[in-house]
């Protein structure tokens, strides 16, 4: 035995990476379908991160990561000339 404070640390991760898998797979399925669902009813980026209360930017990055191609987009309105 050692005294190491992360002894058994790789036995432990490799008894739950297989239903932490599943749990994580099956989110990234059920976010699929909420943002294919708000972007097929046209909502805005903005509208669909309020939706599923997180953030734009996390929003941005799920959908990048999931590979959907978001339809409704309204670009950020332009600086004003102070």
């Amino acid at each position: 035995m050692t005294d190491s404070p992360r002894a058994g640390t790789r036995i432990s991760f490799a008894i739950l990476s297989c239903p932490l898998i599943l749990v994580l797979a099956q989110r990234l399925v059920e976010l699929h379908t909420r943002l294919t669902a708000l972007n097929v009813a046209g909502k805005t980026q903005k509208d669909a991160a309020t939706a599923l209360g997180t953030s734009v930017p996390l929003l941005r990055t799920w959908v990048d990561v999931l590979g959907i191609k978001w339809t409704n987009l309204q670009p950020r309105a332009p600086y004003s000339a102070r």
